[in-house]
């Protein structure tokens, strides 16, 4: 592991000055040193943690574990402090408000629990994705490799085919960590395959680097397995797709249920609040009519949205 983290490199002399301007070093690079000086190089002594770093593997993140914590107490810290300014001047200054130091206090601690769980959830959104585009892809890797394996080329010159690709961006990136790993660290095929294997997100992926591994290492007919190993995803893709239609239906239900009818029970209940002259919570009927159309239906609509969205990327 670097001691520090990448920086960009001096120009030379000979270098034109656009050149001199692309080599120096952005925004996102400049803070991720600084968090690195201010903590980073403190929890890089100490190990880091092996589950963030696996995880981070897992996720495509090229980023050791302490300046990846780094980053996340720093930025949490700089949304603490923001977030109580803002509150201070809101609720102090200009509101007055008796306790203001609860608001600030209530401000300053969502601002740093929501910077810790953006980054947390950056690194699972980033492996569910990953992972998704792995085993969308492995079903059409799987069938090609076969195809190249059945003209008798070697499993080496395979992986070093496949890495080659200009499609399938995903599952062509997995067979570039073999090659890296033969071709410049220096380890042997199946032991590539295996380190490989271990870092994806995608279980069926590990499977079929292992059984890689092992034929190789044992050897086998690596055209029959990689031919029935296409057939039992490309069958399990299918099935997931059957569930997902079957999903539909539940979905439409939902949305007829909830938001339809919500919708329609909210906007009687409004005009019988304005018949009656009352009001529900501290809402008059216009109010809540508002509230209804502006914030409860897109909320709804949204959340619809959002769920049939992660179906369908699971079953495509």
């Amino acid at each position: 592991m670097p001691s520090t983290p990448e920086v960009a490199s001096t120009p030379g002399v000979a270098s034109s000055e656009p050149a001199a301007r692309s080599t120096r070093p952005n925004f996102a690079t400049r803070y991720r040193n600084l968090c690195y000086r201010v903590l980073g190089s403190r929890l890089e002594r100490g190990g880091g943690s092996d589950v963030l770093q696996e995880r981070l593997k897992r996720a495509g993140m090229n980023v050791p574990a302490p300046v990846y914590t780094a980053q996340m107490a720093v930025t949490a810290l700089i949304s603490t402090a923001g977030m109580a300014a803002v509150g201070y001047l809101l609720f102090f200054e200009v509101l007055r408000e008796p306790i203001w130091y609860l608001y600030v206090l209530g401000l300053a601690g969502l601002g740093g629990i929501s910077v810790v769980g953006g980054f947390r959830f950056l690194v699972d959104t980033r492996i569910t994705n990953r992972k998704d585009a792995l085993e969308r892809e492995l079903p059409f890797t799987l069938s090609e490799l076969s195809v190249l394996a059945s003209t008798g080329t070697s499993p080496i010159r395979l992986i070093r085919r496949m890495a080659q690709r200009d499609h399938d961006p995903a599952m062509t990136g997995i067979f570039r960590e073999v090659v890296y790993r033969t071709d410049v660290q220096g380890k042997d095929l199946i032991t590539a395959l295996a380190e490989t294997a271990k870092e994806s997100p995608s279980t069926p992926v590990r499977d079929t680097f292992w059984d890689l591994a092992n034929m190789i290492h044992q050897g086998g007919d690596l055209d029959e397995y990689l031919r029935s190993k296409s057939d039992d995803i490309m069958q399990l893709k299918r099935l997931v797709q059957k569930e997902f239609i079957e999903r539909l239906s539940t979905f439409l239900d939902m949305y007829v249920s909830l938001v339809l009818v919500g919708v329609l029970m909210i906007a009687v209940g409004a005009f019988l609040l304005n018949a009656l002259g009352s009001t529900a919570g501290g809402l008059n009927a216009n109010e809540l009519l508002l509230v209804l159309t502006f914030g409860l239906v897109p909320m709804a609509v949204f959340m619809t949205v959002i769920m049939v969205s992660m179906a369908y990327a699971r079953a495509e």
